[in-house]
């Protein structure tokens, strides 16, 4: 499909992307009176990236999990895309490389594949086998 990418997304319930634009307002300042600013404000443009993890309920089919953890959403428009990507560049999940596309779905899943795979992007579920120092499941604590 012409203008479209693959998008890898390894946060594990996807994520919404939206677009924004910048616009004058009018803000109130204490005591009366107001001041102009900036105000983002939506375009009403999104775009939903799938996560790896399968959803708990719900009538949508899990994606498939990739490799290193991400899953794609194809036929992801190219133009929203990049803007989605230029207006959050400082984004840690677009520097860390948790979020990347490309037009060709076999180089995504190559460079998904070639990521670190332990890799956490923080959101990941608790393992109830490796719970942190001082942590008890709901089992031990009930038994104790």
């Amino acid at each position: 499909m012409p203008g479209t990418v693959t998008v890898a997304c390894k946060m594990p319930h996807g994520i919404i992307c939206r677009l924004f634009k910048m616009v004058d307002a009018e803000e109130p300042l204490p005591g009366g009176g107001t001041k102009a600013v900036k105000r983002a404000e939506p375009t009403g443009s999104t775009i939903k990236l799938n996560g790896y993890l399968k959803p708990a309920q719900g009538d949508e089919p899990a994606p498939p999990a990739m490799p290193g953890s991400y899953a794609l959403t194809h036929g992801v428009d190219k133009d929203l895309f990049d803007e989605w990507l230029k207006q959050n560049q400082d984004l840690d999940m677009v520097k860390n490389k948790l979020i990347f596309a490309a037009e060709k779905t076999d180089y995504v899943q190559h460079k998904a594949k070639d990521q670190n795979p332990h890799f956490k992007c923080g959101l990941e579920p608790i393992d109830r086998n490796k719970l942190p120092r001082g942590i008890k499941s709901g089992s031990a604590v009930e038994a104790a």
